[in-house]
């Protein structure tokens, strides 16, 4: 007997006896005919996905080989890459004796985030700059 949910099971089938998966298999069969081989993902939503995954590490290398002709994925490379030169420089900040540690960490939480918020803003399809850090980017880009 279950002592979440005090089933049991009584007949033949054993765990398909239990309504949770009963339910399940009905909305799975119902579910079922409307899927097709030819139901594919939007291209919208690949160059958003896309976007979004460029913000781990050197992935942006690969949105850009990949679909190099959006412009919201050549805008969120750049925001990537920018984070990416600042996290390889944070590790030269890592060299300094007593404080590079601490301030190394610090840093490195605070490029985390900027990226999580950057691959958020991708998803959903904003070209937004990073806080903060975006903006100086985005002047720095527009001078280069």
């Amino acid at each position: 007997m279950c002592i979440a949910c005090g089933w049991k099971p009584e007949g033949d089938d054993g765990i398909f006896d239990n309504p949770i998966f009963k339910y399940m298999q009905d909305a799975f069969e119902k579910a079922g005919p409307q899927m097709t081989d030819n139901d594919t993902i939007p291209d919208e939503f690949r160059e958003r996905d896309l976007a979004a995954t460029g913000y781990i590490g050197p992935l942006f290398l690969y949105s850009l080989l990949k679909n190099s002709g959006s412009e919201l994925i050549k805008y969120h490379a750049k925001q990537s890459a920018m984070l990416l030169a600042l996290h390889m420089l944070n590790g030269v900040v890592g060299i300094v004796p007593y404080i590079g540690k601490p301030v190394k960490k610090i840093n490195t939480a605070i490029l985390v985030v900027l990226a999580f918020l950057g691959a958020r803003n991708a998803y959903f399809g904003k070209k937004e700059p990073v806080p903060y850090v975006g903006q100086v980017i985005s002047k720095l880009l527009e001078v280069l």
